[in-house]
């Protein structure tokens, strides 16, 4: 923690430091000391969020200008932002390939906006254990609205419905996206369906498609799909109304919501705990299968030997 000491930290997410924020992520992202005691804080000391919003959709779907475009909303509206850019991570170094000083370049010098990317590393549903305990942090910091840009979006992609309040799956017309759509999955996470850069001449077929399906759904759970271009400001005042609509119907649910969010946070921390020790084991079974002392099965029989759960 270099100069700063943990309790420095703890005040400055107290009192809205931002760069001891941007100290308190890099230690929970890179798990390092103090990172247990971060998160036992901010799960203890989480503020009242009014929205927290998942969006997810392919590569070049425009999620970041979306975002930047949404964020200027909440600003006019005197709220405070936290953005969470999920990206690719380098192979070199485990880090986010693309920075947020590159996104979203508009808001770096507003103290009410605070972006931040985060290397997926390689997690499955595009939300890295890093991602989820930065959410906390967020959520401790005291952000009117939090917004989690995530990776992907098909089968695998499903997992950050569990720890936002509603979540928008952007399309794009002309890239095969109602084809994707129809994978099992993703109708069920999406609250909302963003058909963005919808000036293009595929988009109402895109839309019609859409409604198509989600038409044998009963009316109040079917996704609500709206139409923007991003880039000229389009449709993001029928984007919020969606989503006002979508918590609307989340109310009721609200409950069966947390625990499914509990129930996912306890079963992703135990499986992040197992893995770092599988992954030694892991290493130190390689030199006796590579000498042809043993098979791969017989290692995977013995590591698995040494990992019991006591009903």
């Amino acid at each position: 923690m270099g100069n700063v000491t943990l309790p420095k930290i703890i005040e400055g997410l107290e009192s809205g430091d931002r760069r001891l924020l941007a100290k308190a992520i890099s230690i929970v992202e890179n798990q390092t000391k103090g990172r247990e005691e971060l998160l036992e804080y901010s799960y203890t000391h989480m503020k009242k969020t009014k929205l927290i919003l998942g969006i997810t959709g392919a590569g070049g779907s425009g999620k970041s200008t979306l975002i930047d475009k949404m964020i200027n909303v909440f600003r006019a509206e005197g709220q405070a932002v936290g953005v969470i850019a999920v990206d690719p991570s380098s192979p070199y170094t485990g880090g986010a390939v693309l920075g947020d000083r590159v996104r979203m370049a508009s808001h770096n010098t507003d103290a009410g906006v605070f972006i931040r990317s985060l290397g997926s590393r390689g997690a499955f549903g595009g939300i890295s254990q890093g991602t989820k305990d930065v959410l906390y942090l967020y959520k401790s910091f005291g952000f009117d609205a939090i917004l989690v840009e995530s990776l992907g979006v098909g089968q695998a992609e499903t997992e950050i419905t569990n720890f936002v309040d509603i979540t928008a799956v952007l399309l794009v017309p002309g890239y095969g996206d109602a084809i994707q759509m129809a994978k099992a999955g993703i109708q069920e996470i999406a609250d909302i369906f963003i058909i963005n850069k919808s000036d293009r001449p595929e988009a109402e077929l895109l839309y019609q498609q859409l409604l198509a399906t989600f038409d044998s759904l009963p009316p109040d759970k079917q996704p609500l799909v709206v139409k923007t271009v991003a880039s000229e400001n389009i449709g993001i005042t029928e984007l919020f109304g969606a989503i006002k609509t979508a918590e609307k119907r989340q109310a009721p649910n609200k409950d069966l919501k947390l625990k499914a969010r509990v129930e996912c946070e306890i079963a992703s921390r135990v499986r992040s705990h197992f893995d770092s020790k599988l992954s030694v084991q892991v290493t130190r079974m390689m030199i006796p299968v590579l000498k042809g002392e043993l098979t791969p099965f017989q290692a995977a029989d013995q590591i698995s030997s040494k990992i019991s759960i006591k009903e």
